[in-house]
């Protein structure tokens, strides 16, 4: 009986490695489609539906997404313009997809159509046809309304002009990351006010606190992340949080930082962690320490969450829009989850801020420009 149950093991352990090979062939570039799109509402709780409430999150919606497209899933970097109304994301396999949301009455997020898809080019034009030139991770969207967008395996940044580019421009990569491993590269990207781009790996090594102001715990592990305001790069480390890993970014319209990240077990599955780091705490050799708005187990409505963003809302809301990617594996979900952050969570951090004269929002570059370019960010 143990062996026949071994033997059954193997055999569907092997179909998935077949499976997942398939997904993973060399794929022609794609012209832009329109596909269809399957969506169905889920509840936050699973285990208590009317419950809307978790750390300093407040839930405002969520869908499960799908579509007959074999090119559709695997997405993860995620952008939601100003208004709430278009989706920009990215696919591990280098396709941009957009969409169209809805909202019902009390703005809760109710639907999404318009379902788009497109290659994403490399360098000169090219096509990314190869599996380790089209691994990309996360995007960032700039003041001008370029986007950044992050790859791993063959690891890089390249920039495009808008998402209809049919060129990219790399931009110079951290030395840290040169001889780096395949899946370990710049998971997490956003920018920051002032004309900076942030980007942080997924990984937490053990190394010495390199702020200024070292503290008796500098050996604790810490992420190392890198700051690049378009000359060069420096480092800025945050302090680790247990077995999660950084996934997505998100700058909210306030200038602090939501860092999204995931941990997985065979016997526990996927869990996420959503950070929130003081706008004040960005300074390039500091060491960020921020606070958990929430952490989400089995559950609640999760997956393998690695797309954020983060919009105002009509109110002076802080609305955050979370992502899955499913891996394009039947036994996973495409997730978008959308929360408003707990006003009480506000209140009590605000009272807590240094006076604008004395905060440091991002990096100090061309600073004056931010509010008006968040204002006008479209895809």
């Amino acid at each position: 009986m143990i062996f026949r149950a071994l033997y059954i093991t193997a055999f569907i352990a092997g179909l998935i490695t077949i499976f997942i090979a398939y997904q993973d062939r060399n794929f022609s570039v794609l012209q832009t489609v329109q596909i269809p799109l399957t969506i169905e509402a889920v509840s936050f709780s699973k285990t208590n539906e009317s419950k809307t409430k978790h750390g300093n999150l407040i839930w405002r919606g969520g869908l499960k997404i799908s579509s007959p497209h074999q090119r559709f899933g695997g997405l993860s970097g995620l952008e939601i313009s100003p208004d709430g109304k278009d989706v920009l994301a990215i696919t591990d396999k280098g396709l941009w997809f957009k969409g169209r949301l809805g909202y019902d009455q009390d703005g809760d997020l109710l639907s999404l159509s318009h379902g788009q898809l497109s290659s994403l080019k490399g360098t000169g034009g090219t096509a990314l046809t190869r599996k380790k030139d089209r691994d990309s991770e996360s995007i960032a969207i700039a003041d001008d309304g370029a986007i950044y967008v992050s790859f791993e395996r063959r690891h890089r940044i390249l920039k495009y002009a808008n998402s209809l580019s049919s060129d990219a421009e790399p931009i110079p990569f951290p030395d840290a990351f040169l001889n780096t491993s395949k899946n370990k590269g710049i998971e997490a990207l956003t920018w920051l006010p002032g004309g900076c781009l942030l980007a942080i790996p997924e990984h937490v090594t053990s190394l010495q606190d390199q702020s200024k102001n070292p503290r008796p715990e500098a050996q604790d592990k810490l992420i190392q992340a890198f700051i690049w305001d378009q000359f060069s790069w420096s480092s800025i480390y945050l302090k680790s949080n247990g077995d999660f890993l950084p996934t997505g970014l998100s700058v909210t319209p306030k200038g602090d930082i939501l860092l999204l990240e995931r941990s997985f077990s065979l016997l526990e599955g996927f869990k996420a962690s959503l950070r929130f780091f003081p706008a004040e705490q960005i300074q390039p050799d500091k060491t960020m320490e921020g606070y958990v708005l929430a952490t989400f187990e089995d559950q609640y409505a999760v997956d393998n969450m690695e797309g954020i963003s983060s919009r105002l809302g009509p109110n002076g809301e802080t609305f955050i829009y979370l992502l899955s990617d499913d891996n394009l594996s039947f036994t996973q979900d495409t997730l978008l989850l959308m929360f408003e952050i707990d006003k009480e969570f506000s209140v009590t951090y605000l009272k807590q801020r240094k006076p604008v004269g004395l905060r440091t929002t991002g990096c100090s570059k061309n600073r004056s420009a931010y509010s008006a370019a968040l204002a006008t960010k479209a895809f």
